[in-house]
């Protein structure tokens, strides 16, 4: 009796794997070479690309950052002091309305993601201000 939900279990997987085969292949005996055509005749697909334009537009590489996209030359006052809780809090309000200020500090990891409008603050051991810059 326990032989039969196992021969209906081997058909059904039977099934599930021919249904998983290869369609691609064509029927049993196809020549596969006289399947895929006359290699000289382009095809179009829908997963071609659209043809380029005759003159494509071309963008300008964004330059090196201007101090003042920063509000660097703002900051410049606080080199040289030690960036305190307080002096962080003026410094932030100095550079307004730029939001994002990164403080490093020596030998930290930063990313790499070039951002003109982020305030760097650049901080010795001693973690005093020793250089602001955009990016």
């Amino acid at each position: 009796m326990a032989a039969a939900p196992l021969k209906h279990w081997a058909i059904l997987t039977g099934l599930l794997l021919t249904a998983c085969g290869d369609a691609a292949q064509g029927p049993a005996g196809a020549d596969p070479v006289a399947a895929a055509g006359d290699p000289d005749t382009a095809v179009a697909s829908a997963a071609d690309p659209a043809p380029s334009p005759v003159h494509p537009t071309m963008t300008s590489p964004v330059g090196p950052a201007v101090p003042s996209d920063c509000n660097a030359p703002k900051a410049e006052p606080f080199i040289g002091q030690t960036a305190t809780p307080a002096v962080r809090e003026r410094l932030a309000a100095a550079v307004a309305p730029i939001a994002t200020i990164r403080w490093v500090g020596p030998g930290q990891a930063t990313t790499e993601d070039y951002s003109p409008q982020r305030l760097n603050v650049m901080l010795d051991v001693g973690g005093a201000i020793t250089e602001v810059h955009c990016g």
